[in-house]
């Protein structure tokens, strides 16, 4: 038993190991790797099981029931698949056919299973969800001893094993789950408290019915979408910075005085001045990706060195996206995100900070995705 059980868990940790070099995709969507002691879990669980072997067509309902406990410590490694250890402890009922009475084994059953959650694979991902679907299939080594009582003579047998998990989620470590499992295992294990010699099918099959809890072992138990950058974007600040290094080398080959340059007469100061800032969201997202924050930063610094000076905010939408109310909406979101970033990430006073949003009624530039934008304004 020790042995078989350390067999599992290496195996099952094994999996987990592994598990954290795969990419974590749900419904389309794409999460972050969790780190190996995320996302593990332990259920404790009790109830029926009827054993349908030879001759169980005759044996009565209420007569073949036994009862059993369950222990399990599993592991998801996506918001889709996991695994898990469960070991099952109990007695069953054999009918034994030609003294028309019930023979009770106690048993022993470790098990190894591999988890789909069907919920998140075919309605998306939701951490917030109470109820999720989750079949399972897997294999054991059951371990039946004769007496009822965990003694006697032991036999010991291959069992493939499946079933349907109904998980509500109560908290983000603590769960209850109603549990129908059914597992096969060849007839001439139950021979011997049948009193027969062969059945109708070469294989007997165990029906179970569990009850129980579910509890959270530290560490995360939720999975973080990972919010892709728009390579499009990328692609056109790549090639800006290719132009700005292309036209600062030709910059550098012209000579550092020029004596017949006319003097410039000094111009007035307009009143209001742009600042050389903006922010470029992703496609649909009002996110200020960690790539933007050094246009927040220098906003920022601009308005501490200069007290008296207040910004303006206008933020857009792209055009070819979305529609136009959405695209308001979601203008309105950017705007509100950079100046909250302003306020709680630098102190600057909201007093100084306007406001503005314009969706996709107004596109400021030419290339359709720029104008996934916030463009600081300062007065």
């Amino acid at each position: 038993m020790k042995k078989i059980s350390l067999l599992l868990m290496s195996i099952l940790v094994a999996f987990g190991i592994s598990a954290q070099e795969t990419e974590n995709v749900s419904h389309g969507d794409i999460y972050l790797k969790n780190k190996a002691t995320d996302n593990w879990f332990m259920t404790l669980g009790g109830g029926a099981n009827m054993y349908f072997g030879s001759g169980s067509s005759d044996q009565d309902f209420m007569d073949a029931i036994g009862w059993q406990g369950q222990l399990t410590v599993g592991k998801w490694i996506s918001p889709i698949w996991g695994g898990r250890l469960a070991v099952n402890v109990g007695q069953q009922e054999h009918y034994n056919r030609p003294a028309d009475n019930y023979r009770t084994d106690s048993f022993i059953h470790p098990q190894l299973h591999v988890m789909w959650n069907a919920t998140n694979a075919l309605v998306g991902y939701r951490a917030d969800r109470t109820y999720n679907f989750i079949p399972y299939a897997g294999f054991g080594w059951l371990m039946g001893m004769e007496e009822d009582d965990f003694s006697g003579s032991m036999d010991n047998e291959l069992t493939w094993n499946m079933g349907l998990m109904n998980n509500f989620q109560l908290s983000k470590n603590f769960g209850i789950f109603i549990d129908i499992s059914a597992y096969t295992v060849k007839e001439s294990w139950g021979h011997r408290y049948s009193q027969t010699t062969s059945g109708d099918m070469s294989y007997d099959i165990a029906a179970q019915a569990l009850v129980g809890v579910k509890f959270g072992l530290g560490g995360k138990q939720d999975f973080t979408n990972a919010e892709l950058l728009d390579y499009n974007l990328i692609n056109d600040l790549n090639s800006q910075i290719n132009r700005l290094r292309a036209e600062n080398e030709n910059l550098s080959k012209r000579p550092e005085f020029c004596p017949e340059c006319p003097d410039v007469e000094p111009q007035p100061v307009a009143e209001s001045v742009y600042v050389p800032n903006v922010v470029f969201f992703r496609i649909n997202s009002a996110n200020i990706d960690r790539q933007q924050q050094i246009s927040v930063y220098n906003t920022a610094e601009y308005m501490k060195s200069n007290p008296n000076a207040t910004v303006e905010i206008v933020a857009y939408a792209d055009k070819q996206t979305g529609t136009p109310d959405y695209n308001m909406k979601l203008s309105e979101r950017r705007a509100k995100a950079v100046a909250d970033a302003l306020t709680s990430q630098y102190n600057i006073d909201s007093s100084r900070i306007n406001i503005d949003w314009k969706g996709d009624t107004i596109q400021p530039y030419d290339e359709n995705d720029w104008n996934r934008v916030a463009i600081f304004i300062a007065d």
